[in-house]
């Protein structure tokens, strides 16, 4: 009869070629290796997998110094490393509950921030199906959309994350590691059931997997029945999302959403932040977001804030992921001859000579030239034949949103303005075609995502 520990290998296999293409050349993994049962099992796994399934291993542990037992588990895992001749690096960080989200979340966000620093090796971890299940549990608790509801994929693309374990029960793993008499540490941690996912591994899933045998892998089943309707609703949006999109993905028009039923719509600006890499916002934002949307009047700014940090602003028959500014600056500097000038709180401008574009040089002279912020009222005339128009005018014509039209840096030649970073110069000053120039690009980082 077939071992128990021995599906361990057929899973990991059967993974393997689920997500990596047969190649002559060698796959790159490094294992997160914590010390514990289940990474410690992983490694051995992937040890004896090494060449069958041609793989050049390394590994690396992350150092919370959250116990005092922390320098012996990295000890342990440098030993078994080395006994293994596997490369073995580890990273020491600080754990800061400054977002108020708890040492737990807190350790496990920093965790990955070092581990997807990684360059091009793939992330392996040994999550298992008992972590999908808690996980299922926590997002259900916390009344998650389908993106928390998924919980863990086994293959993660875009950040190079493989999961060879998520089919297998923990149980498969403690046995393996019997029979195979792998050393691991215990993190006293685990037994702490004032962390919530101790709390449902310890209290509430035993008394579950009592009544109802088959809760683990029931659960299991269920976040990949959530991921399959998770990806069709990606597939749906990336279809509505055509010709809607700007090339970077920062801004998506609006008039699709009058065609849509409201769930396409809310689905799509789903989609739309995700593809941003921005936290989910609540029902309750989502839906002042489409409200906003549906109801605004053509000239209407709509502002709504999803995070600390980011804000949906809507202008022009678009909607704008943009960061929220800190108070404006005002500032009146003078330029020396910098190639790079940094702007207080608006960016950076890069001067650069170019023959036939630009400031023209000549007409300069020896005037010094100054850098302001935008005050409003400035009057331009960027063209000979057309009048002076405010500066307000101009840039609206021209359709910048206001949020940037208040970072704009202003360019004087003494107390004349005779340029606008990125919009134009005025048409006394603009460089002949066979002249030096001075071309000036404003760098904006303080708006954009």
């Amino acid at each position: 009869m077939k071992d128990k520990s021995d599906v361990i290998f057929s899973e990991v296999v059967s993974s393997f070629n689920n997500f990596f293409k047969v190649q002559k050349k060698s796959i790159d993994l490094t294992i997160g290796l914590s010390g514990g049962l289940d990474s410690m099992v992983l490694l051995n796994v992937l040890y004896q997998l090494k060449t069958e399934l041609n793989l050049k291993l390394s590994a690396i542990h992350v150092h919370h110094g959250l116990s005092k037992n922390a320098d012996n588990w990295s000890q342990v895992c440098l030993d078994e490393c080395k006994k293994l001749s596997v490369n073995f690096s580890q990273k020491k960080i600080n754990i800061n509950n400054s977002e108020g989200i708890g040492i737990e979340a807190s350790a496990r966000k920093a965790r990955y921030q070092i581990l997807h620093q990684l360059s091009d090796e793939i992330l392996v971890t040994a999550h298992h199906q008992n972590d999908q299940a808690e996980t299922l549990m926590l997002q259900l608790l916390r009344g998650s959309g389908l993106k928390g509801l998924a919980s863990m994929p086994p293959y993660d693309e875009e950040r190079r994350l493989w999961r060879p374990f998520l089919k297998l029960s923990r149980d498969i793993i403690e046995e393996y590691a019997k029979r195979y008499n792998v050393k691991f540490i215990e993190d006293e941690s685990n037994k702490n059931i004032e962390f919530d996912r101790n709390f449902l591994r310890l209290e509430i899933l035993p008394k579950l997997i009592e009544r109802f045998p088959q809760t683990i892998k029931s659960l299991g089943r269920s976040a990949d029945l959530v991921a399959e309707g998770l990806n069709l609703n990606k597939a749906i949006a990336k279809e509505d999302a055509k010709n809607y999109f700007s090339e970077d993905f920062i801004k998506l028009n609006t008039k699709i959403f009058k065609t849509l039923p409201r769930d396409r719509v809310v689905n799509l600006i789903r989609w739309w932040l995700d593809k941003n890499q921005q936290k989910m916002p609540s029902q309750k934002i989502m839906n002042q977001i489409y409200t906003q949307i549906i109801s605004a009047k053509k000239d209407a700014q709509i502002n709504v804030h999803i995070s600390s940090k980011i804000s949906v602003r809507a202008y022009k028959d678009f909607l704008w992921l943009v960061k929220i500014q800190k108070q404006k600056n005002s500032y009146d500097l003078i330029w020396k001859g910098e190639d790079v000038f940094e702007l207080p709180g608006s960016g950076k401008l890069l001067f650069k000579p170019s023959l036939g574009k630009g400031i023209s040089l000549e007409k300069l002279g020896s005037s010094i030239l100054r850098i302001q912020n935008r005050m409003g009222g400035e009057r331009f005339k960027p063209l000979r034949n057309q009048p002076t128009r405010t500066l307000k005018y101009l840039l609206q014509k021209m359709n910048m949103p206001p949020w940037e039209r208040e970072l704009l840096p202003i360019i004087y030649s003494e107390d004349k303005l005779v340029a606008v970073p990125n919009f134009a110069i005025h048409h006394e000053y603009v460089a002949d075609k066979d002249k030096i120039g001075l071309t000036i690009e404003w760098i904006n980082y303080e708006s954009k995502i």
